[in-house]
This record gives structure tokens, sequence and C-alpha cells, in this order.
């Protein structure tokens, strides 16, 4: 947990804005994992004909389209926009079974090691109960150790680690856990379950 001031807001489309400007750091550290080069306008994107990155993710979004079922927070840390965490359910949710997915999730590199992060992650999971899931790629190991270490802090129970070939998604890491009880939030102390899918997890490494 991080010392600092960190906060989680709900965005609009009237608010998005810090978002929408935080997307682009976000996405040159995705294409690392998805080796997506810059499109004919020098957007890192699969999309060719995008011209800016409001045209990636405006603020007619479906982010700020369906309260409800997208939830954009926005992680401030002391007032200051630090990053995102973008909770999806219904149709975004990828696997059977899952209430929810962290769909997308990002701190900027100023706030890293400093808790933020987990702060964050935690903060957003609490606001909503259910069944979850979180992906990563296979070729990070920084994110898949982030996972393990902050998720059994957000489980009632256990977090199930699973690699995954097959993942609609493509091929992923995935955690799975449930914190259905608000009266029973696991204190850190429960262990993550890792288990083989498909995929040998000693091939997580870079």
């Amino acid at each position: 947990m991080s010392d600092l001031g960190v906060e989680l807001e709900l965005t609009t489309r009237e608010t998005s804005l810090p978002i929408r400007n935080l997307y682009a750091p976000y996405r040159h550290d995705v294409a690392g994992y998805e080796h997506v080069p810059p499109n004919r306008h020098g957007v890192l994107t699969a999309d060719d004909d995008a011209r800016s990155w409001d045209e990636v993710l405006g603020a007619d979004s479906a982010w700020w389209k369906q309260p409800g079922v997208l939830f954009p927070y926005l992680v401030r840390v002391d007032g200051v926009p630090a990053g995102f965490h973008l909770i999806a359910t219904g149709a975004f949710v990828p696997t059977a079974g899952v209430d929810f997915v962290v769909h997308e999730f990002f701190v900027a590199h100023a706030w890293r090691g400093k808790g933020v992060a987990a702060t964050a992650a935690e903060a957003g999971i609490a606001r909503h109960r259910g069944n979850w899931e979180v992906v990563t790629w296979p070729t990070a190991p920084r994110a898949i150790a982030f996972w393990r270490k902050t998720l059994p802090a957000c489980a009632t129970g256990e977090v199930e680690e699973t690699r995954e070939a097959d993942h609609p998604w493509g091929e992923r890491v995935a955690f799975r856990f449930h914190n259905r009880s608000a009266g029973d939030r696991n204190d850190g102390t429960a262990r993550t379950v890792v288990r083989c899918s498909s995929l040998p997890l000693d091939r997580a490494g870079p």
C-alpha cells in the first residue's frame, strides 16, 4: 500500500480527458508485448485509419457510454492524474462464469515502485463484488509478479493462476478469484494457486 494520497475517480464523458491523455503512454508500454508498430499516421494502433489518439479513445468511446457496465476509473495521486483502472462486466468479459475483468490498468512511470499501483488495483476491485479475472501477457514478468503479489489481498479465498494459449484475448496468464463476501475480505495471507493450462509456466519469462 502507498502512503501517498491515492484516489480513484469514476469518470464521465465530461471528465474523461486525463484518461484519454494517459492512453498514449499506456499503449506505448503495451506495444512491447503486442508487437504493434505505429500506423501510417504514427499512432500505435492496429487501426491504420486512426489519425490521432482521440480517434482511438475519444470522449465518445464506449467507456463513457455504458455506465453500470464499463467503469473507467482515473487514478489520482495527491490530486494529480497518475493512471487508470478500466473495469468491465457484461458482454465485455471474455470468459464464461466471470463477472468482472480488469480490462486495462496503467500507472505512469513516475509513480511506479511507490505502492500506487497496488493501492489503485485493490481499491478498484473492492468496489465490485463477484467473480474476477485479470490477465496479462506471458512475456510480461513484472506484470505477472505484480498481480501475484497484489491479488491475494483482493480475494476471498484462493487466487488461481493459469497460462492459457487459447484465451479469447490471445495467449495470456490469467488470474481468477472472487471477492463476493463484503465482510470476509482476505488479509493478504491467501495463497496464489498456480495451475498449468495448455502451456508450461516456465515459459513466462521474456
